[in-house]
C-alpha cells in the first residue's frame, strides 16, 4: 500500500473519532496515529504483534461481550496490545508511541469515557486496511496530516540497529511531557517509519527527577 493511501486511512480516522465526540487535536492525532500503527502490525499484515483487534473479526467479537461500549473496548484493547508490544522490549522508564506517561494517558482514558457509541463501525478505513510491505520513511505523509506544524525535515533520528532504538540520550522529565507532546508524537512516529519489515521500537528515556538530583 502506497503511503499516501496510509495517510488517508489516518485522516478517516482521525475525522471518525471527532465525530463520535474526541475534540482535543492532541488526542486525535495521538489515537489515530496508534490506531494505525497498531493495525499495521496486526497479524494478517505485517505479524508484528498476534492481535487482529482492528480488523472485521476482531470487532465482530467485541461486538459480542460489549456491545454498548464496543468502540471504546475497541480502542482501549488496540493501545494495550501496541503497549505490551513496547513494554516488551524497552527498558523501564521509557516515553513511547503507546505510552506518553501516567498523566497524559490517564487524560486520554478519560476523554475515551465520554465517546458516544455509535451503531456503525467508525473503523472500517482500518479494518480494509491490507499491508504487504512498506516502504522506508512511510510515516511521513500520516505526520503532514497531523496538527502539530512540525516538518519531516526537521525530524532526525539515528539509525535503527536492534528491536529497539533510542531516539536521544536526552530524555524528558515527566513534567515535560505536555510541553512537548507534538514533537513526541511526530518523532515517535518517523521512528516507526524507518520500520519496513520488522518491528524495531523508538524511544525517549523517561528521567526521574529524583535520579538526576542524586547523580
Amino acid at each position: 500500500m502506497a503511503a499516501h493511501d496510509l495517510a488517508e486511512v489516518f485522516s478517516s480516522t482521525r475525522e471518525n473519532l471527532r465525530k463520535v465526540g474526541l475534540e482535543n487535536d492532541f488526542f486525535l492525532d495521538l489515537t489515530a496515529s496508534r490506531l494505525l500503527i497498531e493495525r499495521v502490525g496486526e497479524s494478517n499484515n505485517q505479524e508484528w504483534w498476534d492481535s487482529r483487534v482492528l480488523s472485521e473479526t476482531g470487532r465482530a467479537r467485541l461486538q459480542e461481550v460489549t456491545p454498548k461500549t464496543r468502540l471504546q473496548s475497541q480502542i482501549n484493547l488496540a493501545m494495550k496490545v501496541g503497549r505490551k508490544a513496547e513494554s516488551d522490549v524497552l527498558p523501564d522508564d521509557s516515553i513511547s508511541l503507546f505510552s506518553f506517561g501516567p498523566q497524559i494517558e490517564a487524560q486520554l482514558g478519560a476523554a475515551f469515557e465520554d465517546l458516544s457509541a455509535p451503531d456503525e463501525s467508525l473503523l472500517t478505513d482500518l479494518e480494509e486496511l491490507s499491508v504487504q510491505s512498506l516502504e522506508i520513511n512511510w510515516t511521513d505523509p500520516i505526520i503532514e496530516q497531523t496538527a502539530s506544524n512540525i516538518s519531516v525535515s526537521s525530524i532526525s533520528l539515528p539509525e535503527p540497529e536492534s528491536n529497539f532504538y533510542q531516539i536521544s540520550e536526552e530524555g524528558y522529565e515527566q513534567s515535560e511531557i505536555d510541553t512537548e507532546k507534538w514533537r513526541l508524537l511526530v518523532t515517535l512516529l518517523r521512528g516507526y517509519g524507518q520500520n519496513t519489515e520488522r518491528l524495531r521500537v523508538p524511544y525517549y528515556p523517561l528521567n526521574s527527577k529524583l535520579k538526576s538530583e542524586n547523580a
